[in-house]
């Protein structure tokens, strides 16, 4: 029995802080793997999964101030970055092939129809509905509908990776060290990646120049990924129609790769020799590049498109204004951590070459 003098202790023990942390570590390690190797072979939906879950977690363990839940939100980020590049590729590519099958089954249609009149009455029994005009009109309304569907999450994706990127950002600018600076830096090229996949190049130039900006404080001037980040601002202006300024970031990829070349072919090491001549591949894409942007455009004559080529620029404009008031193609709305409004920063506004500019460069950080 219970002393009716004296209550009855009904306190838990607080679970010990080191042993609940060594239960959660492998937990975390577990999803970073499992991630990990989603993201190495493209499966961005299982990466996207993985790392809003080891967001959540290792935001719970260390803190939403921390730079591992940063480093976490980065990896999210990115994954969600790649599933709507990946997304904006296959309904581009899908929109196409529905204008080029448009065209064609209306130059059938068209043939089809001729043929019919000369060799049949035109027979239909008073009351009997015209299924195949009907079926084409239901068709063209789901197409319209699955096209405003496939647009909407497309710019879902890209706005989720905008917002979980931009939260690491906050956390990383806090850091003062070399390392944290060169992570944030990071950080804003892929906010600026995803400004240029969703066409918004006025935002895409602010947040490359703040990474140049912060990489120019820590790394050489021969150091390639130093002109990595000057061909991705260039790149920026010349899309936002500062081809001037452009062309002069482009002689500053110029001089650092220069600059790098310099440094390797004084070494007589293979790798080195190896990496000079890579090197001077890059440099003179990089002078084609200039000299692409040195040269106007040339117009396109579209009088010069014979009838069927009208016909499929024609569809094609249309199913992409379509797609433009449109869509979901995979709903991973649910995988996508809220954001805290305070921290919610509004945007406002030739990969294949940085990646050559960049390549890895071991023992050069």
């Amino acid at each position: 029995m219970v002393d009716k003098g004296k209550q009855a202790d009904t306190s838990v023990e607080a679970p010990d802080p080191q042993t609940a942390f060594g239960a959660v570590m492998p937990v975390i390690a577990d999803l970073l793997e499992r991630g990990t190797r989603a993201f190495a072979l493209g499966n961005w939906e299982a990466a996207i999964e993985q790392f809003g879950e080891l967001s959540s977690i290792t935001e719970e363990t260390f803190g939403s101030e921390s730079q591992r839940y940063a480093d976490c939100l980065v990896m999210y980020g990115r994954a969600l970055l790649q599933h709507a590049i990946e997304q904006s590729a296959l309904l581009a590519q899908k929109t196409l092939a529905e204008a080029a099958s448009g065209t064609l089954n209306k130059e059938s249609e068209e043939k089809d129809e001729g043929e019919a009149q000369s060799s049949k009455a035109n027979i239909q029994f008073e009351g009997e509905p015209d299924f195949r005009q009907v079926e084409e009109q239901d068709s063209g309304v789901e197409g319209v509908a699955e096209g405003k569907e496939e647009e909407e999450e497309e710019e879902d994706d890209f706005a989720a990776a905008w917002n979980v990127l931009d939260l690491a950002r906050v956390i990383q600018e806090k850091a003062t060290d070399k390392k944290s600076q060169l992570k944030y830096a990071e950080t804003l090229m892929l906010l600026g990646d995803v400004s240029m996949e969703s066409e918004n190049f006025a935002q895409a130039v602010k947040d490359f120049d703040a990474a140049l900006l912060v990489k120019q404080q820590f790394l050489g001037d021969d150091d390639r990924e130093l002109a990595e980040i000057f061909y991705k601002v260039a790149l920026a202006y010349e899309y936002n129609q500062d081809n001037q300024r452009a062309l002069e970031l482009m002689g500053d990829v110029q001089r650092i790769l220069g600059n790098r070349l310099k440094h390797l072919e004084a070494s007589e090491a293979t790798e080195d020799q190896e990496e000079a001549q890579s090197l001077q591949e890059v440099l003179a894409d990089v002078a084609s590049k200039i000299d692409e942007w040195k040269s106007p455009p040339k117009p396109v004559d579209l009088n010069a498109l014979s009838e069927s080529e009208q016909l499929l620029a024609d569809k094609a404009k249309e199913m992409l204004k379509q797609a433009m008031e449109a869509g979901t193609i995979n709903d991973i709305s649910s995988l996508v951590k809220k954001r805290d409004p305070e921290s919610k920063r509004k945007p406002e506004g030739d990969d294949s070459e940085v990646k050559r500019i960049k390549s890895d460069d071991a023992g050069q950080a």
